[in-house]
């Protein structure tokens, strides 16, 4: 009988968790266990790619993204999302274009996990003003003068206020409740 996704959530936390485990010897493991349709498969291979990309084996990471196998496709931008990450890290931008090209033109419906992964990678290669619009697609619901953020939505106001800081850019209301929300979780 498969692991339900709580306990395979559990299982890769206790390995993330745990300085003592190479996160990727379970990992593989587990998945070698999994069928397709298994809940939580798509988690395990994920973490399992980004480990490979962490110790700078891009071609294994996308080899490992590639067993994926038909996704809803919300769970299909978070791979796209990844794989441009990992190409971007590694210094293959280039190849990486078409496939930001794409998230880029459905922006506004990617999930979260995918916004904020690509705009961290943007961020992490000093491309700022990308970033900076990755980040505030995140924030296309919430109004920055009578809302308060979700946690996503915290993450990339937090995120769009770093990046604007290092453009120096003049703060804006969205700059004001990042103030106002990285405040509140100092002062708990």
């Amino acid at each position: 009988m498969p692991l339900s996704l709580d306990e395979v959530h559990d299982l890769i936390d206790s390995w993330e968790f745990n300085p003592r485990v190479d996160t990727l010897g379970p990992a593989t493991e587990l998945l070698t266990t999994m069928a397709p349709e298994d809940p939580g498969r798509l988690d395990v291979l994920q973490v399992i790619a980004d480990h490979q990309a962490m110790r700078g084996d891009v071609e294994a990471a996308l080899a490992t993204l590639d067993q994926a196998g038909p996704t809803s496709a919300e769970d299909a931008d978070v791979i796209r999302a990844m794989r441009v990450s990992f190409l971007v890290e590694a210094g293959r931008g280039q190849e990486a274009e078409p496939l930001l090209l794409d998230l880029r033109q459905r922006g506004p419906s990617l999930p979260s996990e995918a916004l904020e992964r690509v705009a961290d990678t943007l961020e992490g290669a000093g491309r700022l003003r990308e970033a900076m619009r990755w980040f505030t697609i995140g924030l296309r619901d919430l109004d920055p003068q009578n809302d308060l953020p979700t946690a996503e939505e915290e993450y990339a106001l937090i995120g769009r206020w770093r990046v604007r800081q290092a453009l120096d850019l003049p703060p804006d209301h969205y700059d004001e409740l990042a103030r106002i929300t990285l405040d509140l979780r100092r002062a708990t």
